[in-house]
């Protein structure tokens, strides 16, 4: 080469802004550099001559590391290589992230065309070329082309944001950095009227949200701080322009996000932030801010760039995510337009776009007609449920549903005119549930629902049927239902059994014969009482009102407080001594939970005694605590009443019994006496005296043994055809001492025809000296006692059926209560009125004119009276009034002659 080229050549080179640089292949000494790649180089190498220097003495151990095994690599293979886009991170601070084109290739005239060296030694030619621009020109692009292909969808914002945070690691490779928004949800309407009408309120009622983050410590994720003077975002909204802190340290007043440092959280060292401003709408289009005064423009939010250490920001870099924010602001501020249109876009079906993406997107199968009922549109869903394919719009709605291969029900598919009636459903709003056989051969529950659509103007202009599939809600539902049936079922069965066992517990409640009393132990209210319960309380002389109704008396006691209504009683003990509230059952169940049992008594308003024994225990609740007490009054005063008779009886049998025994021993030892000579009358009176007094002994003990046999049911009878002419005369035989020492007169009634009666003989017979007997000791002196003999003929019968026996006196007559107790075994009345010792068996003369009966000798008399009625299948019946007399009667079958081969049959009841 001519010396003059080499110098013009080493002239372009020394002024070109490409940096070159030639190296020894054999040793990789620097044989030429040009001042462009000279000027990135270190100090002091920036400015020294480098010829002859090794590579590894001049570059940072991090870049030899990398460029020497490719340097190696062209050597050995000869190949050239070429790198379209380098990063280098070098010159941060001056000009941020740069990008170069290296190319390293074998060159064997380069050197010598520059140095007129005529060594033909091969060499390195390294050539780098600052591209920086045009790829951050290109990641510019891109990054708006990803910001912007991600406004659709439905999570179009959260994507635009992730699209810009990757862009700031492209465009100057942040790896801590941050978008803070305003949040909007403070003004409602923008969900309604599109972002573009929000209301700017002022900053310190808003917040701001860190809506995307990279590098910012787990602590910071939620930071969402007041829009005020103590975050970047409040300085920006008020000076309205990029913001740069090279050292944070400088602005300890201002709060920011920490950043994540290797786990650590840590305050950034620094930051640059960028305004996002709203784009505004020129003739209907979004146009950047950067046209318009930053005055008139809303921010959005910020870009926030940081680095862990204080550092500076180059101005390439703030440039470039100045022109970038303006790109995300509209990206922003189309995906919050986006969201909000999609929310319109199902009444806004004009727009086709629109319309198509949200037909599309409806999971249900959709049918748009026009007023006249012909397919305007249809999305793919209801093209899959109906199984359709080919074009139908146009078609007219009972066409399509002809070429439907879905199966619908003949209420629907066989209606003659179906538009009709469709536009009738539509105008009432009206939705059906209707079972479809689609394609698949599958049964389907579809929810088919008609909706008119209007203009502005109100006049129709198309219809919408809409097909929603509730298969799975409508099998659930029908297996709620069938449970729900069968659950009622249960609960109702459940109901009338537990109805019924309440009903039975309120009858057994009010059948027992005990009065049952159920006080809370919460707050000792009585809960439950029976009205068995309130006639003890009553009979205590308890004013619970009203007295003739015990029910009304239980409802209303019930919620009263026990202790007040139970203070009133005075109770006594076995004992006879008073017993205290606090040692009664009921208040030691309640208080102290202690079951007992106690005989008490009190005094009835009529003075008379009433025995109870009563019975108290606590109830208790899962936990052990007592929940309530039972109280049962037991009324045993009939008991008692039978104990006095009973011990009244054996008195009465012992004094009974020893006076003829005592006249028998008498007359025996005087017989038996050496001492005494008796003639043989005396000896015969004595004898015959001790054998009356034997058989009256012996009739004691009958009484006794009848008695019994009454009481066991085991009274045996000898039935036969009873006269009763032939009975009444050996009845007046048997009473004819008896009615003429008592001074009174028996008056017999009979019919002139009586019929034979059905009975025994014998026990008849003693019924009625009984019940004579009875009559003339308590009729009055000198009066008459009627014996009544009466034919029962019964209508439609010309002969009696039956005959009735009565026996009526005069005398003082008995209460209810005296005749309740006069048929039971050792009657009170027998010790109320006992013989005396001067005739025995016989009542005193004053006592025979007292207002009681007496039952002769045993008591037993009408008891026994009274069974072998019973037996007989009849009954023993009184009628009697105080001061009125009295009415005792029976009544006997007639004798029948079929019955004849019955007569000594023995019947045991």
């Amino acid at each position: 080469m001519e010396p003059g080229q080499a110098v013009q050549l080493e002239h372009i080179l020394g002024h070109v802004t490409v940096g070159v640089v030639i190296l020894s292949s054999t040793n990789l000494h620097i044989r030429y550099a040009n001042p462009y790649i000279l000027a990135f180089l270190d100090e002091p190498w920036c400015y020294q001559n480098v010829v002859g220097l090794r590579v590894d003495e001049i570059l940072p151990a991090q870049i030899c590391d990398i460029a020497l095994p490719v340097l190696r690599q062209v050597l050995e293979n000869g190949q050239a290589v070429h790198y379209m886009e380098v990063p280098y991170e070098g010159s941060l601070e001056t000009r941020g992230r740069t990008y170069w084109r290296i190319s390293i290739e074998l060159s064997t005239t380069l050197h010598s065309k520059i140095t007129d060296d005529e060594d033909d030694e091969p060499e390195l030619l390294v050539i780098a070329e600052d591209v920086t621009d045009k790829v951050r020109s290109r990641l510019h692009l891109q990054a708006i082309h990803s910001i912007t292909s991600a406004i659709a969808g439905p999570s179009a914002l959260h994507h635009v944001l992730d699209r810009i945070l990757q862009a700031l690691q492209d465009l100057v490779g942040a790896n801590r950095c941050a978008v803070l928004l305003i949040d909007t949800t403070a003004n409602n309407e923008t969900q309604d009227i599109g972002y573009e009408n929000v209301v700017h309120t002022l900053p310190e009622t808003r917040r701001a949200t860190i809506a995307a983050q990279k590098g910012i410590h787990i602590h910071s994720a939620g930071w969402h701080p007041l829009v005020n003077r103590r975050i970047l975002l409040g300085q920006v909204l008020r000076e309205r322009e990029t913001l740069v802190f090279t050292d944070t340290s400088t602005i300890p007043n201002i709060d920011l996000p920490f950043l994540d440092d290797e786990g650590r959280s840590k305050r950034p060292g620094s930051v640059l932030c960028v305004p996002i401003f709203e784009p505004y709408m020129v003739g209907g289009e979004s146009v950047s801010s950067e046209t318009v005064q930053p005055d008139t423009t809303s921010v959005l939010g910020t870009i926030e760039v940081y680095h862990r250490r204080p550092r500076g920001f180059p101005a390439e870099e703030v440039e470039l995510l100045q022109r970038f924010a303006q790109q995300a602001g509209l990206a922003i501020q189309n995906a919050r337009l986006f969201r909000s249109i999609n929310r319109l876009a199902r009444t806004a079906n004009r727009n086709a776009r629109q319309k198509e993406n949200v037909m599309q997107a409806i999971p249900d199968a959709v049918i748009i007609l026009d007023p006249r009922w012909r397919i305007a549109d249809i999305n793919s869903a209801a093209r899959k449920f109906f199984g359709w394919s080919g074009n139908l719009i146009g078609l007219t709605i009972k066409q399509a549903l002809s070429r439907s291969k879905a199966l619908f029900p003949p209420e629907l598919s066989g209606i003659p005119n179906l538009a009709e009636e469709l536009e009738r459903r539509a105008l009432t709003e009206q939705i059906d549930e209707v079972k479809v056989v689609g394609p698949d051969d599958q049964v389907y529950t579809m929810l088919c629902s008609y909706t008119p659509i209007r203009d502005e103007e109100g006049d129709l202009f198309a219809f919408i049927i809409i097909f929603h599939d509730v298969t799975g809600q409508a099998e659930a539902r029908e297996r709620i239902e069938a449970e729900v049936v069968e659950r009622t079922k249960e609960l109702e069965s459940r109901n009338e059994a537990l109805k019924e066992a309440k009903a039975a517990q309120e009858l057994l409640l009010e059948r027992l014969p005990s009065g049952v009393i159920l006080v809370s132990a919460h707050d000792n209210t009585i809960s439950v009482i029976n009205s068995r319960a309130v006639q003890i309380l009553q009979s205590m002389g308890l004013p619970l009102e009203p007295a003739d109704d015990p029910d009304l008396v239980a409802r209303q006691t019930i919620g009263q407080h026990y202790e007040p209504l139970l203070r009133q009683l005075t109770i006594y003990g076995t004992s006879g001594t008073e017993t205290p509230f606090e040692e009664q059952p009921l208040y030691r169940a309640l208080q102290f939970g202690e079951s007992s049992e106690a005989e008490l008594h009190s005094t009835q308003t009529d003075g008379r005694p009433i025995y109870l024994l009563v019975n108290s225990a606590p109830l208790r609740s899962h936990d052990g605590t007592i929940a309530s007490a039972i109280l049962v009054l037991h009324g045993i005063s009939r008991m008692k009443a039978l104990e006095h008779a009973r011990e009244d009886f054996f008195t009465t049998m012992a004094h009974e019994l020893k006076t003829p025994l005592a006249n028998i021993r008498a007359h025996l030892t005087a017989l038996l006496s050496d001492d005494l000579q008796w003639s043989g009358e005396a000896r015969h009176d004595m004898l015959e005296t001790a054998d009356e007094q034997v058989e009256r002994l012996v009739g004691m003990v009958n009484s006794f043994l009848d008695a019994s046999r009454v009481e066991a049911g085991a009274l045996r009878l000898e039935f036969e055809a009873i006269l009763l002419p032939e009975l009444l005369e050996d009845l007046q035989e048997r009473l004819e001492a008896l009615i003429t020492s008592s001074g009174r007169h028996l008056q017999i009634t009979l019919p002139d025809q009586l019929p034979a009666i059905r009975g025994d003989y014998e026990l008849i017979l003693s019924v009625l000296i009984n019940l004579l007997s009875n009559a003339f000791r308590y009729a009055p002196e000198g009066d008459i006692v009627r014996l009544d003999v009466q034919s029962i003929i019964e209508r439609g019968e010309e002969h009696p059926v039956a005959v009735t026996l009565s026996v009526t006196d005069r005398g003082p007559g008995m209460s209810q209560e005296q005749q309740m107790e006069l048929f039971t075994r050792f009657s009170t009345f027998a010790a109320m009125r006992r013989p005396t010792l001067e005739r025995p068996g016989q009542p005193e003369p004053e006592r025979r004119r007292g207002g009681a009966r007496w039952s002769p000798a045993t008591g037993l008399g009408l008891y026994i009276s009274r069974g072998i009625i019973e037996a007989h299948s009849s009954t023993l019946t009184l009628e009697s009034r105080p001061g009125q007399g009295a009415t005792f009667a029976f009544t006997l079958p007639v004798f029948a002659a079929s019955k004849k081969e019955q007569e000594s049959e023995e019947i045991t009841t």
